[in-house]
């Protein structure tokens, strides 16, 4: 028995798409049941806003809970807070707390702390310090105890010190779910942190994550005491975004899957970049929409005078109000349950791999018209299932073969599509096809709880942009598609137009691959436009789409049928690339909702697509006849 090799081709995709989906049902059910997201403040920002609107601190966070607030972030007061008089006690150096003279052994700018008897969290935060700061010293006085920290007073300064327990005091027996912040703090062992924050996460029950502060996380780099204490009592930390905490990678290998996506705007990004209210809106809500992050970290304004609280509630609210429109609901969320890729997810990504493999070698050999009998058939399951097998077992080529695939993918989705110029609707649905079905084997394998929650790296999104414009060039020069073959156009002296030509694509592939997941590198006028797009579509389509793949593909379909720039047209089958990768790389985004993807596909294909029709209709019915005109009046 023989099939065309088109007809197995399309056979094999549908069973990829088949086993794909049976892979894809663990993350379907999670997407579904963690639609879920935190707005969570600082309790100190909640106390500035009380004593700005003279209100009691309860009434003020009331307030905010019912805009929309789900939680309350509490932290570890610095030696500067300390020293500013947020605790009732006495903090500053020994010189300072001793007038009268100062012990044998103690050094003068040691950090103490003046504990009256029976004042308020006293108890509290004797046990705390003991517990902490096993080498302080305590001396007895008559107005209460001094403790002598094994630490100067200038290093405390910034370090998380004691927790806020005026505060969590008054948290305690409201019904809110809790964010605690332990501080950093020099040269404390990691065991004494992890006995500290376990103090305070007993005393507290209604704390539900810990999110380190800090320039490094308390207790690195013995963070294995705290990982066992946060795993017993089944708290999770957070992952904060485009964090550069030094030691919070440790944390969270110890502690996944008990792992909390959280996003926040440092007050320094706003101001640097002139961030106005309305963009931060913007940006919580597309971190929850796109990113799936489940705790948006919110801070009221520090730009406005009057009412803060007023305006801080109407943000929350508007915050909240879109989430639900997007059916994502403000709560508390959970945690991914774990769960790895299944055989039928290997299987998936093994079968895409060989089959794409075997359709472009046929294609550089000629003869992808030819037909396939039996015997490879069952070779190709074969060999799908021993990959299936090794990408179970060694992570490493797995990524690999992911990355192979996802390039594969978009150069076969664009030669699929630009081959059917003369029907060029079959030849988008087509390369859309092959497009997508590749990503969910992709995401099928890779969409597990370590790639959503980004502890792994998927390595074929940059090359997934690189590779496929170069597998196509050598394609069309090997097929004649472009008038010359490799041999004759690196023997023949170079033409000024293609040295021309050749410098703006590596200019334009540099750019591309640098500002994928660098948004730092997009202009201002970009990311304005993007979010009209986003409140438009709700999915805003890629740029590479709709600006640059899909206008290629359908300006390649009118040039090669008019039979125009034999020379040129090239140019417009590489960008064609663009697209299909994009469409795959959206796949490979394992942190986004599947339905938020195909949303975003979909929008990228029909808004592309009419661009490249505008920009077609210009080309046939305006440029070319005014070259035509201004070419005769020359001749003449």
């Amino acid at each position: 028995m023989r099939i065309r090799q088109a007809l197995f081709f399309a056979a094999a995709l549908g069973a990829v798409a088949v086993l794909a989906a049976v892979g894809l049902i663990p993350r379907i059910r999670a997407e579904g049941e963690g639609s879920v997201a935190a707005l969570v403040t600082d309790v100190r920002d909640v106390v500035s806003l009380a004593r700005e609107s003279d209100l009691p601190v309860p009434e003020a966070l009331d307030e905010l809970l019912d805009r929309g607030l789900t939680a309350v972030a509490v932290g570890e007061l610095t030696g500067q807070e300390l020293v500013a008089g947020m605790l009732a006690m006495e903090y500053g150096s020994v010189e300072d707390l001793l007038p009268e003279g100062i012990p044998q052994g103690l050094f003068p700018d040691s950090a103490a702390m003046m504990i009256r008897r029976e004042s308020c969290c006293s108890d509290e935060i004797r046990s705390f310090v003991s517990l902490k700061f096993p080498g302080a010293r305590t001396i007895s006085l008559e107005k209460g105890d001094l403790y002598v920290l094994p630490l100067s007073l200038a290093e405390t300064l910034e370090a998380g010190m004691l927790p806020d327990y005026p505060m969590l005091n008054m948290l305690k027996g409201k019904d809110i779910p809790l964010v605690f912040r332990p501080g950093s703090t020099p040269g404390i062992p990691g065991e004494n942190v992890a006995l500290a924050v376990a103090s305070v996460l007993d005393a507290y029950p209604g704390i539900r994550a810990v999110v380190p502060a800090g320039l490094f996380v308390a207790g690195y780099p013995e963070l294995g005491p705290l990982s066992e204490v946060l795993k017993e009592r089944h708290i999770p930390v957070s992952k904060v975004e485009f964090s550069q905490q030094i030691g919070i990678g440790f944390l969270e290998r110890g502690l996944y899957p008990d792992i909390l996506s959280l996003h926040s705007v440092r007050r320094e990004e706003i101001l640097s970049r002139r961030l106005s209210r309305e963009d931060l809106i913007d940006r919580f809500v597309r971190a929850s929409r796109e990113r799936s992050v489940k705790i948006l970290y919110v801070r009221p304004s520090d730009l406005h005078s009057g009412s803060r609280l007023e305006r801080f509630g109407e943000e929350c609210k508007r915050i909240s109000g879109r989430l639900d429109t997007l059916g994502i609901r403000t709560g508390w969320p959970r945690t991914l349950d774990p769960w790895s890729a299944s055989f039928f997810a290997a299987l998936a990504l093994a079968l895409v791999l060989v089959v794409l493999t075997l359709r472009l070698l046929s294609r550089f050999l000629s003869f992808e018209e030819g037909s396939t009998g039996s015997k490879g058939i069952l070779a190709t399951l074969a060999l799908s299932a021993v990959l299936a097998v090794l990408v179970l077992r060694v992570p490493s080529v797995a990524r690999l073969l992911g990355a192979m695939a996802a390039s594969l993918a978009a150069a076969e989705a664009s030669l699929v599509a630009l081959d059917n110029f003369r029907r060029p609707v079959r030849g988008v649905l087509y390369g859309v096809s092959v497009a997508v079905i590749s990503g969910l084997a992709i995401a099928s394998f890779f969409g597990t709880p370590w790639y959503m929650l980004r502890m792994g790296t998927f390595s074929g999104v940059k090359i997934a942009l690189l590779a496929p414009p170069v597998i196509l060039l050598l394609h069309d020069l090997r097929r004649r598609v472009h008038p010359e073959s490799l041999v004759q156009v690196l023997t023949r002296p170079p033409v000024w137009g293609e040295l021309a030509l050749i410098c703006f694509l590596a200019a334009a592939a540099g750019v591309m691959v640098f500002r994928s997941g660098n948004v730092s590198f997009v202009p201002g006028w970009e990311i304005r436009f993007r979010e009209f797009l986003e409140q438009l579509l709700v999915a805003r389509p890629r740029t590479k789409e709709i600006f640059a793949g899909y206008p290629a593909l359908v300006i390649w379909f009118v040039v090669r049928r008019k039979d125009l720039w034999r020379s040129y047209r090239e140019i417009f089958r590489l960008g064609t690339t663009l697209a299909f990768s994009s469409v795959v790389n959206s796949f490979c985004h394992f942190h986004t909702h599947l339905s938020f993807i195909f949303l975003r596909v979909f929008n990228g294909l029909w808004t592309g697509i009419i661009l490249g029709c505008i920009m077609a209709a210009i080309l046939v019915f305006l440029l070319i006849p005014s070259w035509r005109r201004w070419q005769g009046v020359v001749a003449g």
